[in-house]
């Protein structure tokens, strides 16, 4: 059976390591940007990788990992719905306000009758969300390259994904 497509919505330091990650483990990936000279560096060393722009990587992915800041994640998927219908999310976002912490604590921009991921579902009703990496530090994602080192929460969705490679 083929290899799945992992699409990867974004550019930053998350963006980079997951998709480093999949690539470690066989899967073809495209990773998107609106700044794909972000890119140029990660590349160099990850030349199995594919660069294209964020409907690229939508069209592109039979599962897709988004990555943006949560202030762009709504508008990022509002513009891609009709790409996405019936495909996977992982989404890494949080709802970091652009406002400054308060005495030390970040703010968020929703509330806490609605999450960020319930307004990503209401743009984007027939995509099937998943939350995933929001809460692990970005260093601590390069573990996914190793699945012998990875914490419990990481090889849940490493191995939920070798298992759907294999089917």
């Amino acid at each position: 059976m083929a290899t799945k497509k992992i699409g990867v919505i974004g550019s930053g330091q998350v963006a980079q390591i997951l998709a480093a990650g999949f690539l470690k483990h066989g899967y073809d990936v495209m990773v998107g940007s609106n700044h794909i000279d972000k890119l140029a560096d990660w590349k160099t060393k990850n030349t199995r990788a594919q660069l294209g722009s964020f409907e690229d990587v939508a069209k592109f992915g039979d599962i897709i990992v988004l990555a943006v800041k949560g202030t762009a994640a709504e508008t990022v998927i509002k513009s891609l719905a009709s790409n996405i219908t019936n495909k996977t999310v992982i989404d890494t976002t949080n709802p970091i306000a652009e406002a400054p912490p308060s005495h030390g604590v970040l703010r968020y921009f929703t509330t806490m009758e609605e999450s960020l991921m319930e307004r990503l579902q209401n743009v984007a009703p027939k995509a099937k969300f998943v939350k995933a990496f929001n809460c692990v530090g970005n260093l601590f994602m390069s573990i996914l390259h190793s699945l012998e080192e990875s914490p419990r929460c990481l090889s849940v969705v490493t191995i939920t994904m070798q298992k759907r490679k294999s089917q």
